[in-house]
């Protein structure tokens, strides 16, 4: 078969060749340009994804944020390049947006990049740090809701940013009517919020307002509000919490319960030295092995009126057994010690004639031994309560 013209022919298959390198390169280029983007940059030049990739990793190390010179002068020159190339790159913007030095361009490029693209996670992380600093709760969340959902794993790495906002005097009442329970993060946050000691009393405001739905966070809540000094406001959240047929702390039967820690019962629980309520929780047992004592139960109680008994219910006979069980008080604060006495010096009750005036809230323990060389201690105690 003879062509009728060669040369053209021949020019046709060279520019069809040259084509279909060229659109290879591009091909691989876009394709490898998530993995290496710097290699995918030499295979085609004019990718601007690659350069966008290459502005995020220049700023973006390891999830945080690079703040030497040369990394974000870097990070800017490849998120500038990428914009040029391709101004819809949301990751481009986030770079430009952090990389500004002047407030107010980069609140306009923020505000801009916010209307293009709602679902980049970084870009809306800057999105969220702009609305942190303009101290827009609702704007917060709707942006760190947006995030969650589709980044579910960076709880813990926007959490601190949101917790700027949710610590603010005023942010409560916002936040009661945004977390709401609709987002699995709502509750991932809570559980966040509660160890973290300068947001406990908005988180009580809140917790006031909104169910956690959740006896462990609210039993978190009250034991950390308790070990910042928060007696008052713990106490008032237990009191809320506590349903009319269960016993609390104050003048009058004092029970066993032990869901609400501190204001309710902590018991020890190791082997050969326990205490525990008895199935229908109308006693205490304790059991301990000779050779083991110290503290098995603990909890505060509201300081009652001065004055006061205190009287301890029980069947124990054995004499060494009485002596062998403690009972102490202690105010809470100054620790002066209000009480501490065995059960063999009892008679009809523990009186109480005074209180420090400093004395709000007091501690209440139960210590017992059982001494090497003799029998195990087993004992109940019936009941615990204040007479006025």
């Amino acid at each position: 078969m003879k062509f009728a013209h060669p040369f053209r022919f021949a020019a046709l298959l060279v520019i069809s060749v040259a084509l279909a390198v060229s659109l290879a390169a591009q091909s691989a280029g876009i394709a490898l340009t998530r993995k290496t983007p710097a290699f995918a940059l030499t295979l085609f030049p004019l990718n601007a994804l690659a350069r966008e990739e290459l502005a995020s990793q220049a700023l973006f190390a390891s999830e945080g944020i690079v703040t030497s010179e040369s990394g974000t002068q870097k990070a800017r020159k490849w998120a500038t390049q990428a914009y040029r190339g391709e101004p819809l790159t949301p990751e481009a913007h986030a770079v430009l947006a952090l990389t500004e030095p002047d407030e107010r361009i980069r609140s306009e490029i923020v505000s801009l990049a916010s209307q293009m693209n709602r679902r980049n996670s970084k870009l809306q992380a800057v999105i969220l740090q702009e609305q942190v600093a303009a101290h827009d709760y609702p704007g917060s969340v709707a942006t760190l809701d947006r995030i969650l959902r589709v980044r579910p794993s960076r709880y813990q790495e926007l959490f601190p940013t949101l917790l700027a906002v949710f610590t603010r005097e005023g942010a409560a009442d916002e936040f009661a009517q945004i977390l709401d329970g609709t987002s699995l993060w709502h509750r991932a946050f809570f559980q966040y919020a509660v160890t973290q000691p300068p947001a406990l009393l908005n988180l009580l405001e809140v917790r006031k307002q909104v169910s956690f739905q959740n006896a462990g966070l609210d039993e978190a809540l009250i034991k950390n509000l308790v070990a910042e000094g928060e007696f008052d406001a713990a106490f008032d959240l237990y009191e809320k919490l506590r349903s009319s047929n269960r016993s609390g702390a104050g003048p009058g039967d004092i029970g066993w319960d032990s869901t609400y820690s501190p204001f309710e019962w902590k018991y020890v629980d190791q082997a050969g030295f326990r205490a525990q309520p008895s199935l229908d929780s109308d006693q205490l047992e304790i059991s301990i092995r000779p050779g083991k004592g110290g503290v098995v139960a603990r909890r505060l109680i509201k300081a009652p009126q001065v004055p006061f008994g205190l009287v301890v219910e029980h069947g124990i006979t054995s004499e060494q057994v009485l002596k062998d069980i403690d009972v102490g008080l202690r105010c809470v604060g100054d620790g002066f010690s209000v009480l501490d006495r065995n059960l063999a010096d009892q008679g009809d009750g523990f009186e109480i004639s005074s209180l420090p005036q400093s004395c709000s809230f007091v501690e209440m323990v139960i210590k017992a031994r059982a001494w090497s060389g003799r029998s195990a201690l087993n004992a109940k105690i019936e009941a615990f309560y204040v007479r006025q």
